[in-house]
């Protein structure tokens, strides 16, 4: 064998490894990319399993009575997205189409509605469903009470303990909803203002029995001694007082928010304040015989012990606070 002969045999040796070498290079190619093919086709059918099919939820929002009520109904999803929708004011129907399963909070509110919140738990499917679920509101209605406490010290513009954790629970209300107004009514504790007039009147009459009996002793042609005049009624001490309950209640209200636009403050009499008559001077009688006027005694006044509600808050006018 010559050497021409030689090399051409050993091109032919390494031309047959370099195609074998192709060869298995190719066939692993080939073998992972079936089983690429295979985990993607194992991955879509992952997916598909998890996919959720879209279910829409409907029904109807009324109140205690079953009145349609038209209010904003705000929708929670799990996955953190916020749906906002209106039911109808004239049927109180709503409608929604969801794509999430889990628990879904819905919250109704409005200028009308006290806010309340409900948990909607949206089962997982891969069929598409009509969900039915109809809720129950309650009203705000003007004037309806919040609460009636004793609301200060006696005859002070100190608040109770009591007052003052009902105006939390008050403050905390009205910042669940935003558009409720309300109305605080301070009330005294008593008529502080007939005592002072009827010990005046008493102080009065004691100067002109005095001056009764100046007269009578002055000689003829002297000039008599000049009458007591009744003393002007004074201030009446509650209207001062009852200021100043306001203003605590102001103060301990501060933070609520757009206060000056949702509430409103008033004043009333105490229901259980009864208006007394001044004192006045009548003779005591002794047995059978009327006393004289050195005998004459003036009837204390009695002022009775009052345990009426000084503090009171209601609902005040029901409307939108901005219009819209």
């Amino acid at each position: 064998m010559n050497s021409n002969t030689y090399k051409t045999l050993t091109v032919k040796s390494l031309t047959v490894k370099s195609l074998t070498v192709k060869s298995l290079t190719v066939k692993s190619l080939t073998v992972g990319m079936l089983l690429l093919a295979m985990l993607a086709i194992g991955d879509v059918s992952a997916i598909a399993q998890t996919v959720q099919a879209q279910q829409t939820i409907e029904g109807f929002v009324t109140d205690e009575a079953g009145k349609p009520m038209g209010c904003k109904i705000y929708i929670y999803t799990p996955g953190g997205k916020k749906i906002q929708i209106n039911s109808n004011s004239k049927d109180g129907s709503y409608l929604q189409t969801l794509s999430e399963a889990g628990a879904h909070k819905f919250v109704f509110l409005d200028y009308n509605v006290y806010r309340k919140e409900e948990m909607v738990d949206i089962a997982a499917t891969q069929k598409f469903k009509a969900l039915k679920r109809s809720f129950t509101v309650q009203t705000i209605i003007e004037n309806a009470p919040i609460f009636s406490v004793r609301g200060f010290d006696r005859n002070s513009a100190n608040l109770t303990s009591d007052a003052k954790r009902k105006l939390a629970e008050a403050g905390e209300l009205m910042r669940a909803n935003q558009q409720m107004r309300m109305v605080f009514v301070a009330m005294p504790d008593e008529d502080q203002l007939t005592p002072i007039k009827a010990k005046n009147e008493v102080e009065h009459q004691k100067a002109m029995e005095a001056w009764k009996k100046a007269v009578k002793k002055v000689k003829k042609g002297k000039p008599l001694p000049p009458e007591p005049e009744r003393t002007p009624d004074p201030v009446d001490p509650n209207v001062s007082l009852m200021q100043s309950r306001l203003a605590a209640v102001k103060a301990e209200i501060k933070d609520i928010k757009s206060a000056d636009e949702r509430v409103t403050f008033d004043i009333a009499a105490a229901p259980s304040m009864a208006t007394q008559a001044p004192a006045v001077v009548e003779p005591v009688t002794k047995g059978k015989k009327k006393a004289s006027k050195k005998t004459a005694a003036v009837k204390p006044v009695v002022v009775a012990t009052t345990s009426h509600a000084t503090l009171v808050a209601k609902i005040g006018k029901v409307k939108r606070l901005f219009d819209q």
